[in-house]
């Protein structure tokens, strides 16, 4: 029985053995091979299209012209242009230095907290005048004398077509600088009653250009009360009649106390030449404050005075400059104003 088992084993591995062998030793494909009988293609009379014989109809097309071909190659689309670098352009009298000096002054007298505990700025037209008056920065100088050389470039600077170039060459660029000298540069603020060497943050830096904004805005509504009332100049000149009046009674008072006049009577001329100043001073601010009641009196007062003597020599030239110099202070607010919009 066992020797059967083993005989049932060796034929079917030589089996086995047998159908591998075949398959190794086969030709053809790996896989099995199926073959079959190809009929051939049934023959058919070949013949042209039968347009050829017939002709072509013309059939109309009602599609509106704006439809694009169908297949039609889509041209490319052009590739977008480089921004072209803005260009800032220089005045050879009044340079961009004179920019970068006013930036920092606008900057220093900053306070992102006041001793009020709210942002401030102590920067004025008055301040600015003397700054740049005394200092010059960013403008020609004529040797050592400052005066001559303020009365030359305000001779150049001042008219209104003057004031109009220089404002539309310089105010983005005032407005840029401030914005990125704030945000970029570390200077000394006043926080309270400490002092910090640090930038300032988005939001104070939005502050601060809308403080400029604000100031920008009175200088314009005080310049074009100047420009539009010409009384006001004329009040101005009288009160500095009446200054000298002053000083001429103080002298007799003084020459009095010296004996060589009445001490009373001196006394009371100088009284009645400073009453008479000081009403002449109050007429001025009040006739001011009509055209800018939020202004400050000592500021509406200053530009009295310095408008008076911006026109002393040819007022109905010089005038005329006032409103071109208020339109310009305008704008320069809407495009800080726009800009700490933007930052906040």
């Amino acid at each position: 029985m066992h020797q059967r088992h083993k005989a049932v084993i060796l034929a079917v591995c030589a089996l086995a053995l047998a159908v591998v062998a075949y398959l190794l030793l086969s030709r053809g494909s790996d896989g099995p091979q199926v073959r079959q009988t190809i009929s051939p293609p049934a023959e058919e009379n070949a013949s042209a299209p039968a347009w050829v014989t017939t002709g072509q109809t013309p059939r109309p097309d009602y599609s509106p012209s704006t439809v694009e071909a169908l297949n039609a190659t889509q041209p490319d689309e052009a590739a977008p242009q480089p921004t072209a670098p803005i260009e800032i352009r220089e005045d050879t009298t009044v340079t961009l230095s004179f920019v970068h000096a006013l930036t920092d002054s606008l900057l220093a007298g900053f306070h992102p907290l006041g001793r009020q505990g709210t942002p401030a700025s102590t920067v004025s037209v008055k301040t600015l005048n003397i700054f740049f008056g005394r200092e010059m920065r960013g403008l020609p100088t004529v040797g050592d004398d400052i005066g001559e050389s303020r009365k030359a470039v305000l001779d150049y600077a001042f008219s209104p077509g003057m004031i109009r170039t220089l404002h539309d060459l310089y105010a983005p660029a005032l407005v840029a600088d401030l914005t990125d000298t704030a945000l970029h540069e570390e200077r000394s603020y006043t926080v309270g009653e400490t002092t910090e060497l640090r930038t300032l943050s988005p939001q104070e830096t939005a502050t601060m250009l809308r403080l400029v904004a604000q100031d920008a805005e009175r200088t314009a509504a005080a310049l074009r009360g100047v420009g539009n009332d010409p009384v006001i100049v004329e009040m101005a000149g009288k009160y500095l009649g009446a200054v000298r009046t002053v000083e001429r009674a103080n002298a007799r008072l003084q020459a009095a106390v010296d004996g060589r006049d009445d001490p009373a009577e001196a006394g009371q001329r100088l009284k009645q030449a400073i009453l008479q100043r000081e009403q002449v001073k109050a007429s001025i601010v009040t006739r001011m404050r009509e055209h800018c009641p939020g202004c400050p009196e000592q500021e509406l007062f200053y530009l009295a005075q310095w408008a008076y003597r911006r026109v002393l020599d040819e007022p109905e030239k010089r005038l005329p400059a006032f409103g071109a110099a208020a339109d310009a202070m305008d704008d320069l607010a809407k495009r800080l104003r726009a800009r700490s919009a933007e930052l906040e």
